[in-house]
């Protein structure tokens, strides 16, 4: 027994716990205002900080002790002060900058919730199916992506396949497969007026949420949101765009959906998928600082509302050889992995 190895996994062991408490106080911070109160001010008092935010004094003062002890708030003994330093508070206050990660934290009770479902599942080989885990998922998993597509989608992401932007931009038709609340089709309708949007998905909830958004910002009779399974793709007439955005790795059947998509494209057409950003090899995905975070929403979530639906159940990180060997079977005669930066997400141009 290496007794300094065992003192070394305990450690790691309370460090977890104590990351997992703090994810939840982490989103009282948010719903309360108090990452907001701080976020510029300074130095404050615990009793500034609760007038500032206007919650109750004692919980202001222990919240500020967990996120000390958690790396998120500075504390200087000396004055007995706390300060939200600038370089923290740019990715916790600001839901429409792209650097918000608070939005991150929005699903994780509904996941925490499944543990007990999903323990069910591990030993049936189940699955638990996406309504399941909780109305409030699909605006959860909106806002884990909404304020990097809207900074992105258009001015970084679109540019690396610029004849689906020529295409849309003199009037083409593009679709997002696996849609959700519909951020990816009301970004395209916005930016290309005179082209013709739709969005697809499975989830009624979603599909509500996205025409409600549509009608919301006067964009109802630009965008079609289509309730239904991919088998809903038509090629007649094709479509010069086609997205699928964190979707193929949930999907019942990866196959006969690309295989759709791959019949639903104008001649020319492309399909863009974007994919969890991860390597093949299990152990470079340890130096992967999303690693540990993927693995953990894909066994959470994806894997098992895979199964659930009889799917294979791929997983978030099932890796850029698949993808490349998954768009062969399906018919694809170009793949290529786009030069597009991000550090989460992997962006892979199919053409038939």
């Amino acid at each position: 027994m290496d007794k300094e190895r065992a003192q070394r996994f305990m450690h790691k062991v309370i460090g977890d716990v104590a990351t997992t408490l703090s994810g939840a106080l982490v989103l009282v911070g948010d719903s309360t205002g108090l990452f907001r109160a701080m976020a510029g001010a300074g130095p404050l008092s615990a009793d500034e900080v609760a007038q500032r935010s206007g919650v109750h004094p004692r919980y202001a003062q222990e919240w500020l002790g967990a996120m000390t002890c958690s790396g998120y708030v500075e504390h200087d003994p000396a004055t007995d002060r706390f300060e939200l330093p600038d370089e923290h508070a740019m990715y916790l206050t600001d839901p429409q900058s792209e650097a918000w990660l608070l939005g991150m934290f929005t699903g994780l009770p509904a996941m925490m919730a499944m543990a007990p479902r999903l323990a069910d599942a591990f030993r049936s080989g189940g699955g638990v199916p996406f309504a399941e885990f909780g109305e409030a998922l699909p605006v959860a998993l909106e806002q884990m992506n909404r304020s990097v597509y809207e900074s992105r989608l258009v001015r970084t992401w679109l540019p690396a396949v610029p004849a689906a932007v020529e295409r849309l931009q003199a009037g083409g038709r593009a679709i997002d497969v696996g849609c959700g609340t519909g951020v990816v089709p009301l970004l395209l309708a916005r930016a290309f007026p005179q082209a013709s949007i739709e969005g697809l998905d499975l989830d009624a909830r979603s599909i509500a949420i996205a025409r409600s958004y549509a009608e919301r910002e006067g964009l109802q009779d630009r965008v079609r949101f289509v309730n239904a399974s991919a088998e809903a793709l038509s090629g007649q007439p094709g479509y010069d765009l086609v997205t699928t955005f964190d979707v193929v790795h949930d999907l019942p059947d990866p196959l006969g959906v690309l295989q759709r998509i791959r019949g639903a494209l104008a001649e020319g057409g492309t399909y863009l998928m974007v994919e969890p950003k991860v390597d093949d090899l299990l152990e470079k995905n340890r130096e992967n600082p999303f690693g540990r975070m993927l693995f953990a929403i894909s066994c959470l979530h994806c894997v098992p509302q895979s199964l659930a639906q009889g799917g294979p159940g791929l997983g978030a990180c099932w890796g850029p050889t698949r993808a490349r060997e998954l768009a062969a079977e399906a018919g694809f005669s170009h793949f290529a992995v786009l030069p597009v930066r991000s550090p989460a997400m992997a962006f892979y141009e199919l053409r038939a």
